[in-house]
């Protein structure tokens, strides 16, 4: 059985994965994990790491950060999230964790189809001035989005024809197009006011040289509630 510790000021939580009590001064050996629930019709979820459940249930569009502890240099570990009411399974994943590694675990789709996505997160530093994303398409119903940063010509498109359920690779604008506009619109080869999905402006919360995911989802649970980009830091080195 998996033990789970709390920490309050470094991470929101901490997994502990061992069987046996720990010898004077082991190595600690860490991965780090990043959850997330997007699950319409769902508020809330309970978290399950390898048989050990978070003490809190997670809200939807909420980020959790959190360290699990290895028993080696790397592990398959188990990510199952459940129904806060009755503690059904929703959707049950297992990944390779490595030492010192970052991971963002995603759980989205539709209630009908549930998806978990974990993919480790790439921390190189952005080219100095600039800010570094990723961006997550989780709108049901939706066909391929194209992502605009500061303006509508073809060098101001840094996302393009990304598919329902799929996550970007990393990708680098300057701070200022950033702050002045992102864009998010369904695909066309050209841009297309008529296109446009949503239009964040005056985005001050973003800061050059550091490192953000963007999830296009619901504002809320409720599928029908309007459109938002969700903002996120990601570690860096």
């Amino acid at each position: 059985m998996k033990k789970l510790f709390i920490l309050s000021i470094l991470f929101s939580f901490l997994f502990v994965s061992c069987n046996d009590e720990p010898e004077p001064n082991p190595e600690v050996i860490r991965a780090y994990c990043y959850l997330y629930h997007f699950i319409p019709e769902h508020g809330s979820v309970i978290w399950e790491v390898d048989e050990s459940v978070l003490p809190e249930e997670q809200l939807y569009g909420v980020q959790f950060p959190g360290a699990v502890l290895l028993e080696t240099v790397g592990e398959e570990i188990t990510f199952t999230v459940k129904y806060s009411g009755t503690e059904a399974v929703i959707i049950s994943q297992s990944f390779q964790l490595e030492k010192n590694k970052f991971y963002n675990v995603i759980a989205h789709g539709s209630i009908e189809d549930p998806v978990m996505l974990i993919r480790e997160i790439e921390t190189s530093n952005p080219e100095s001035g600039k800010v570094k994303f990723q961006t997550l398409h989780s709108i049901s119903g939706q066909g391929p989005i194209d992502v605009y940063m500061g303006g509508a010509s073809p060098n101001n498109r840094f996302v393009s024809e990304l598919a329902y359920l799929s996550l970007s690779i990393p990708y680098e604008v300057t701070d200022l197009d950033a702050r002045a506009a992102i864009t998010v619109s369904a695909h066309s080869e050209e841009y297309n006011q008529d296109s446009v999905l949503l239009t964040s402006i005056y985005n001050g919360e973003i800061i050059a040289d550091a490192y953000y995911l963007t999830v296009l989802a619901p504002s809320t649970y409720q599928p029908e509630s309007d459109l938002t980009l969700w903002l996120y830091e990601l570690p860096l080195d």
